[in-house]
């Protein structure tokens, strides 16, 4: 069986496809991973194969370089414009090309990688769709929330109704203008894929009546190497020289602007008398002490399950991991989706939701030490945890509905 993936963006977007890649190898499936040359080692790490399209392009980089992509509203139109937007044009053409070569019977894309669903459509082969954030599947019977204040629950729905309609709208636009640059030639821009994936399990967002069609739940999909990287000697000798520290990480695209969030969690945790380790780029802006330890990055799964409690941005990919370590979280969104997840976690009982105050060592002091006392959050994280071990891998439970299809 010959299947084609492809994906772009930072880690929330791109591990998850990754994972899938590598869960659909493992059953024998012969995959194709079309995307950036930036990305061919992490690709080729998986076992499929890597075609390349474009020039490399350092995502991460481009992250650093613009701090505007962190800005909810003219962030996302950049990020659309700059990022997204070139790496469909890119795609589309090498997708379809490699679907025809090796003779594909499916092609399985991130959400936002037009490029693939195109290809799949116009090669006739079946269409599968990976949405790597619960939020994105915007649902009355959810009512999303978009920024660092709620709504009441009447109004958040029909918020999240009219950004549904409003959103569609917008989209369709866009990628009408843009599949006629490219030559797609496809009659609907956002075509009904034969199986549309949430990688979350229903305990974390339950199916809804308005969900979109064909719509299945694998459960979280992890970074399919983080478990088996060694965690920085010196890291661990911190971890083993006291008390369980508070650990901050604010993923792989927040934390190259998160200095000041660093700041504030290292201040927080002088003042209540706790260790911490700050795990992110911008965090070597704090000067490390006997009780601060800052390290550049270290992988969350195996970082995260010795904190006592986590510190991050509500990043998707982020919660997960908290989830599956089984610890309280203390969430200070960004932007974009996080606000969401940050919501999620605190009407949960997983931890708390700290809604604007994210500079304010005081307040985030306050709150920290009440989700460090919470002996309900705790036992939610472990709950959480306990879910995610003895639940199917979200990867492998991937890999079985798409190779179904075919």
């Amino acid at each position: 069986m010959q299947i084609v993936v492809t994906s772009f963006g930072s880690d929330g977007d791109f591990n998850p496809l990754l994972a899938i890649a590598a869960a659909l190898v493992r059953r024998g499936v012969t995959i194709t991973f079309v995307a950036n040359p930036f990305y061919e080692q992490r690709v080729q790490s998986t076992g499929s194969r890597f075609v390349g399209a474009g020039k490399s392009f350092d995502v991460f980089a481009a992250l650093h370089a613009n701090p505007r992509y962190l800005n909810s509203g003219k962030g996302a139109v950049a990020i659309w414009k700059e990022l997204v937007a070139p790496s469909i044009g890119e795609i589309y053409p090498v997708v379809r090309e490699t679907v025809r070569r090796v003779g594909a019977t499916a092609v399985v894309s991130h959400v936002l990688s037009y490029g693939g669903v195109w290809a799949a459509v116009n090669a006739g082969v079946r269409n599968v769709v990976v949405t790597t954030s619960a939020s994105a599947w915007l649902s009355r019977h959810h009512p999303m929330v978009v920024a660092n204040w709620r709504a009441p629950r009447m109004v958040q729905a029909a918020l999240t109704v009219a950004l549904r309609g409003l959103g569609d709208l917008t989209l369709r636009h866009a990628l009408r203008r843009l599949a006629l640059a490219v030559g797609a030639g496809v009659r609907d821009v956002v075509p009904i894929p034969d199986l549309n994936l949430g990688v979350w399990p229903e305990w974390f967002r339950t199916p809804a009546p308005d969900d979109p069609p064909r719509a299945r739940l694998c459960g979280f999909v992890f970074d399919p190497v983080g478990a088996s990287q060694p965690i920085p000697t010196d890291v661990a000798r911190f971890l083993a020289a006291g008390a369980a520290p508070v650990v901050a990480g604010f993923g792989s695209a927040a934390s190259l602007h998160a200095a000041d969030r660093y700041r504030v969690v290292a201040d927080a945790c002088e003042i209540l008398g706790r260790r911490c380790v700050l795990v992110g780029r911008s965090a070597q802006a704090v000067a490390p002490t006997a009780n601060v330890m800052v390290v550049p990055s270290a992988p969350y799964a195996r970082i995260f399950p010795a904190a006592s409690v986590i510190v991050h941005h509500g990043g998707f990919g982020t919660c997960a991991e908290a989830l599956r370590a089984g610890k309280p979280s203390l969430v200070t969104p960004f932007a974009f989706d996080q606000f969401d997840s940050a919501a999620r976690v605190h009407d949960a009982g997983l931890g708390r939701w700290l809604v604007g105050k994210a500079h304010d060592a005081g307040a985030l002091a306050r709150a920290l030490d009440s989700v460090l006392r919470s002996e309900s959050s705790r036992a939610a994280a472990r709950d959480a945890a306990e879910k995610i071990a003895t639940a199917p891998d979200g990867a492998d439970r991937a890999a079985e509905l798409i190779a179904a299809l075919s």
